[in-house]
């Protein structure tokens, strides 16, 4: 297949510089070949920066490089997808690791599914060097190594999530703007999937296109919920009031966000957020788990 379309791929980066080096090769030995690449430097106080000038020095493939005040994750992928001139736009963040036909995967489902405006691989969660995890999806095993159009994203994605942010790309050109909620800071990349996920269509590869780092230290998931922002799932229950598979997503949802805010004894926001679960949406081993005192 020709590579006759730019595509643009955004890397955040804030004090990354242990991984960046292994991230930006990723992307620079992808088999698909006519990319742009835009590092967005977040304000990093180590040397992030100094290295991803020096990736470049010998590499004639287009690139920017912006550096801002730190503004967090959303706003850090907000500023490259403004600046991305591909006719897809690939996420890549800066502590994982690309498999080399990903972006050519991108670009084969752009092709084949013109109805979809988003596109999306499998990956594998790395703890350690000896510890990789394929996590289970809710996705028959027979469709392995196959593409399809998702029909129903939020089905597929109830459990353990079928992409991430490091394995999603879209157009540049939807009918309405592509952004992050700048106000989140935690749990960013399901407000993303709700706002848009919910109107557009997801085409999907299932196969291992990425490998995704969780033993990255100060990652949002180790940190924790405890005083972030969270995504509004009411706001996207009222907007979708007949959608049943959606429902069940936002209360699976609900249950994770309150288990947690249960062990940390947060009696507010847990409370808030089991106001609007429908148990019946649960299994009973997490309704006894919610319902049971600490």
């Amino acid at each position: 297949m020709k590579n006759n379309d730019l595509v643009s791929i955004i890397i955040p980066c804030y004090n990354q510089a242990q991984y960046l080096e292994e991230s930006v090769q990723s992307a620079l030995v992808q088999t698909y070949t006519n990319i742009e690449i835009i590092i967005i430097n977040d304000g990093s106080t180590d040397q992030s920066l100094k290295k991803a000038e020096s990736f470049f020095k010998n590499n004639p493939v287009t690139h920017s490089i912006i550096s801002q005040t730190n503004k967090g994750l959303p706003a850090t992928r907000n500023k490259g997808i403004a600046l991305a001139k591909g006719t897809v736009i690939a996420l890549i963040d800066a502590d994982d690791l690309w498999h080399t036909d990903c972006l050519q995967t991108f670009y084969n489902l752009y092709k084949k599914y013109p109805e979809a405006h988003f596109y999306g691989l499998d990956y594998i969660e790395k703890y350690s060097y000896n510890n990789r995890l394929e996590t289970k999806k809710n996705l028959p095993n027979q469709l392995k190594n196959t593409s399809l159009l998702i029909n129903d994203f939020f089905v597929a994605n109830k459990f353990q999530s079928i992409v991430c942010q490091s394995t999603i790309a879209f157009k540049r050109d939807l009918p309405e703007p592509i952004f992050f909620n700048e106000k989140i800071n935690y749990a960013e990349d399901v407000d993303f999937y709700l706002k848009y996920l919910t109107k557009y269509k997801l085409a999907y590869h299932y196969k291992t296109m990425a490998t995704i780092l969780c033993n990255v230290p100060g990652q949002i998931t180790k940190t924790g919920i405890h005083n972030k922002t969270l995504p509004n799932l009411d706001q996207y229950e009222k907007l979708h009031p007949k959608n049943t598979s959606l429902k069940k997503y936002l209360d699976f949802k609900r249950y994770m966000y309150a288990s947690q805010y249960k062990m940390m004894r947060d009696t507010i926001n847990f409370n808030k957020m089991i106001d609007g679960i429908n148990f019946k949406n649960l299994s009973s081993k997490q309704t006894f788990l919610l319902k049971c005192p600490l």
